[in-house]
């Protein structure tokens, strides 16, 4: 098991969906393919291109269409709220939680590697907004920090299919449209599932 070091903080989500609200929800090949698996729903379905210059320069594979560049996300829906959520009662419950993108088991904290050690670090724009942080037990972070290696990987492997479709947008073998990149990736996560059932 990685080593890793965490803040001595009490957290414990209090299924507010704030955050479902306030972020876009970067994704991978490998949380569409349990998404996908798990909801029976096609990746064009719960899937969404978020405008690179809208956003900050996050750590995620740039696609390149014709009209731009993007990070691939999940879909919200017109109130803000990520597609998967469910109001029941007053909480806002996450449909897939048991299949969630690696960015949502992690939140409101962040990492990082330096060397064989994940330095976690509670999510600065969390920080007064979460308002699960300072309830609950500290957190152990067990599970987190056992799933950081698959993490890492699944990153690794997402930037190496989107770097193959932008080398197909620059040397002019597609077209770059938003379809086109659709049936790519689609093409790419069933190769990945079949790979990995």
């Amino acid at each position: 098991m990685m080593k890793a070091e965490f803040p001595r903080v009490r957290f414990t989500c209090v299924l507010c969906g704030e955050c479902c609200r306030r972020y876009w929800i970067p994704v991978t090949h490998r949380d569409v393919a349990r998404i996908a698996r798990y909801t029976g729903m096609r990746p064009r379905e719960f899937l969404a291109l978020f405008p690179k210059e809208m956003a900050a320069d996050w750590d995620e594979p740039v696609i390149r269409l014709r009209d731009g560049e993007y990070y691939l996300v999940l879909k919200k829906r017109l109130d803000g709220t990520c597609i998967f959520n469910k109001w029941i009662g007053d909480k806002l419950i996450c449909s897939v939680h048991s299949v969630k993108p690696n960015v949502c088991r992690y939140y409101p904290f962040i990492y990082w590697l330096n060397g064989d050690i994940a330095k976690f670090e509670v999510y600065d724009k969390a920080l007064g907004y979460c308002p699960g942080i300072g309830k609950g037990g500290y957190v152990d972070l067990k599970i987190e920090i056992s799933s950081i290696s698959d993490a890492v990987k699944a990153k690794t492997e997402f930037r190496e299919i989107i770097n193959k479709w932008d080398e197909l947008v620059r040397e002019g073998s597609v077209n770059g449209t938003l379809e086109e990149f659709m049936d790519y990736l689609e093409k790419a996560i069933d190769a990945y599932s079949r790979k990995n059932s």
